[in-house]
């Protein structure tokens, strides 16, 4: 048996298999085999399995029964493990229960173990770095990608909002320009025509004590004295008209003015 491929080789329970096997790779044995054995990884002897032959690996791990000879780096006996033959390993380790019978030497030499395939194993690092390369590129193609999409889902989202309060801010700028521009023409024509209606009542007043004087003046008074006099009343009763005129236009009714007449002297 050659396995090329660096899986687990498993050998079941039911399994007993006579004969050589090259393994490029673990291999766990939880049946019976006789033969020779060489793998260039771990071998494991489950407590239901047995291994009689010449075995050749870099570490053996033995839970069942092995007997034959054993070359390797490393040998490991469980609390349920048995080990009989001869054994050259550099490292060995027993558990509590483990057996060992049998005689140990020193080594073998690294050369007399199996070793992986090199061209294998170099066209697995090939595959690997080429992997690696690749990796951290997509990695980073795929961060810019998420980052723009992010933004343009976020400046999507945010522009109704945007666009609804800069119009908010443009209507309220209307409006108070609005305000202000109607509420000043108002006071401005309300003082004017308070200033027209003063002046008018003002206009009224002179030219209603005008023409009193005149009828005064054509009614033959001589005598300056009398006619000062009679100015000066006429002035007095001109104001005492003019509040009498104010009263009456706020209760909004109509008065005739009185003609002054003086007796002939």
């Amino acid at each position: 048996m050659n396995n090329k491929n660096k899986g687990m080789t498993y050998i079941g329970v039911d399994m007993a298999l006579d004969g050589d096997m090259h393994l490029q790779g673990p291999a766990m044995i939880a049946g019976q085999t006789k033969g020779k054995i060489s793998s260039t990884d771990q071998i494991k002897i489950e407590p239901s399995g047995v291994v009689e032959g010449e075995v050749f690996c870099q570490e053996l791990r033995v839970s069942g029964l092995f007997k034959g000879k054993l070359h390797c780096n490393k040998l490991i006996i469980v609390s349920s493990g048995i080990v009989e033959g001869e054994v050259s390993s550099h490292q060995m380790e027993i558990y509590d229960g483990g057996q060992f019978i049998g005689m140990r030497t020193k080594g073998p030499e690294s050369s007399g173990l199996p070793q992986v395939d090199s061209e294998r194993l170099a066209s697995q690092g090939k595959t690997s770095s080429m992997s690696d390369n690749k990796t951290p590129i997509s990695r980073g193609k795929l961060s810019l990608v998420a980052a723009a999409a992010i933004v343009i889902i976020t400046a999507m989202i945010m522009q109704p909002t945007i666009s609804s309060a800069l119009n908010r801010t443009q209507a309220a700028s209307t409006d108070m320009n609005q305000a202000n521009t109607q509420q000043y023409p108002f006071a401005e024509s309300s003082v004017t025509e308070e200033n027209a209606a003063a002046l008018l009542q003002e206009m009224d007043q002179q030219t209603s004590f005008a023409e009193q004087a005149e009828e005064l003046i054509n009614a033959g008074q001589s005598d300056i004295n009398v006619a000062m006099e009679d100015l000066h009343a006429l002035a007095q009763t001109s104001e005492v008209l003019g509040d009498s005129q104010n009263v009456s236009d706020s209760d909004n009714v109509e008065q005739n003015g009185s003609t002054i007449t003086t007796p002939d002297k």
